[in-house]
């Protein structure tokens, strides 16, 4: 009955983007109606607070705070963290040789207000539009709603946001597609590839039906990336390392091998030195510690049941990093930061907590390092795509990642698992496309170049979880992509022995 409770409390409080302390779980665990009483204190935060402490439960119950204000566990702050030396979260405060190109930290507008909404698509469908518009084939496109009334023309295209797909009991795909001027149904062969996704924009050729209210589609155009292009590179020899999802507090991290793989990067390990001694950035993608109430019944996978002293205990982890490199770091959906994407960098009360080699960026987030474009994202919308697109799974990020590449989009489809912050600019639009391209997520581990973009799915530092392999997830850790920036030559070394 308790583990419901505590399950069904880790919940609500999840929905809103906050992260409960243990303290403060085992104090709404002692009151007579514990929901009820999350309830209310739910009710009594702020938007922005991340994380509910025993004294948050203390000030709805009208009890005094104990002595010192210690509200926090073992090891954590008892009030707010001391700043240590080091830079802020804004993306102006990042180290030499890095430029941040892109990050919604410091430039979040929602409120969830309609008129957001509104905003949100009609920013994504304008600036993928316009990238369409340059395409050879939808020369001449013209507004969805004008389609009607060029019936007898032998051909038309068009370009518009697709607003709905369903399958016909003969194998076909119809969908319906708008713009700001009307929408319009279309019909895709039950051969076509096209894999339309919802809320995606795209390029329509194709002719219309003879009472006019049907698009039959002879191909769909996407905004897509160059078949070759020039990578930008850098002046020097020069290496930046990618990995991802270390999940500190996790019973499951991977601390030998964590450990063995920073004494390669100080040179006490002698194989591919050629390539360690030149790494000067370590990327990070995102989920850097377990978190809490993430999922179901976690708290039995923590060997941390505090955030803050699992965000302690990285930040002692990453001064062993040694002094040449710069760590630039992205949060991920178990990261004490809201939920819905695109997710500013971490808050003061965490980034406090670290030293001054560390960058804090928001998820996505595009920046350039030594001059080479990259664009880092931790990755949950791989989810989406695997869910819609027959032949992907979570076993080929890699595939994935081309799909979001062949739409200009990191994350399409709103309201499917991904969660997703109507701003008024949409900032999973790829209106530049990157040198290299870094996911995280799925615990996976890929490297490979396409068309002229290096696509790198980073690997993890947590073993498989019991939670993990009931959803029959494997995952590949352990492994460290490093590239070069004058060359963007690759090269995966593997600690997971």
């Amino acid at each position: 009955m308790e583990r419901r409770m505590r399950g069904r409390i880790l919940a609500l409080f999840a929905g809103r983007g906050t992260l409960v302390q243990p303290e403060a779980l085992e104090l709404l665990l002692s009151q007579p109606d514990p929901e009820g009483l999350a309830g209310r204190v739910l009710a009594s935060l702020p938007k922005e607070k991340l994380i509910l402490s025993a004294m948050d439960v203390r000030a709805v119950l009208g009890g005094p705070a104990p002595a010192g204000g210690g509200a926090a566990g073992a090891g954590a702050p008892a009030t707010e963290p001391r700043p240590a030396e080091g830079p802020s979260c804004a993306p102006e405060a990042a180290p030499r040789g890095v430029r941040v190109l892109k990050d919604v930290t410091g430039g979040s507008t929602c409120e969830g207000r309609i008129e957001d909404f509104v905003g949100y698509f009609n920013d994504r469908l304008a600036r993928l539009r316009r990238i369409l518009r340059g395409r050879r084939e939808l020369a001449g496109a013209v507004p969805v709603g004008s389609l009607r009334s060029r019936r007898h023309e032998r051909e038309v295209r068009t370009v518009g946001m697709v607003s709905d797909v369903r399958r016909t009991q003969n194998g076909r795909t119809i969908a319906e597609i708008e713009d700001e001027t009307g929408t319009f149904r279309i019909l895709l062969p039950a051969e076509s590839p096209a894999n339309l996704m919802r809320d995606e924009v795209v390029g329509v050729v194709g002719k219309l039906s003879n009472d006019g209210d049907l698009l039959w589609v002879q191909s769909i155009v996407r905004p897509d990336i160059q078949i070759s292009r020039q990578p930008h590179l850098a002046g020097r020899p020069v290496c930046a390392a990618f990995i991802s999802d270390i999940h500190v507090g996790s019973k499951t991290f991977l601390e030998d091998r964590w450990r063995r793989f920073v004494a390669w990067l100080n040179g006490r390990e002698d194989r591919h030195q050629d390539y360690a001694r030149r790494i000067e950035y370590l990327v990070v993608s995102g989920d850097v510690v377990d978190g809490i109430g993430v999922y179901p019944d976690q708290e039995e996978d923590l060997l941390i049941r505090d955030v803050y002293r699992q965000y302690q205990v990285l930040a002692e982890l990453l001064k062993e990093v040694p002094d040449r490199v710069r760590v630039l770091m992205l949060p991920g959906n178990h990261d004490a930061v809201r939920p819905a994407e695109p997710q500013p960098t971490f808050p003061p009360e965490i980034s406090r907590l670290f030293d001054s080699r560390i960058a804090f960026l928001g998820n996505p987030c595009l920046f350039s390092l030594e001059g080479v474009e990259v664009l880092a994202y931790h990755g949950m919308s791989i989810a989406d795509f695997v869910s819609t697109i027959p032949g992907l799974s979570f076993n080929t990020p890699i595939e994935v990642m081309k799909e979001m590449l062949r739409r200009r989009h990191l994350a399409p489809v709103y309201g499917d698992k991904t969660p997703l912050a109507p701003e008024s600019r949409d900032w999973m639009v790829l209106d530049t496309v990157p040198d290299i391209f870094v996911t995280g997520h799925v615990h996976g581990a890929g490297l490979e170049n396409f068309r002229g973009v290096v696509l790198v799915n980073a690997s993890t530092w947590q073993s498989q979880t019991d939670y993990q392999r009931m959803m029959n997830f494997n995952p590949v850790p352990c492994r460290v992509a490093v590239v070069d920036l004058a060359s963007l030559e690759w090269r995966t070394v593997s600690f997971d022995q």
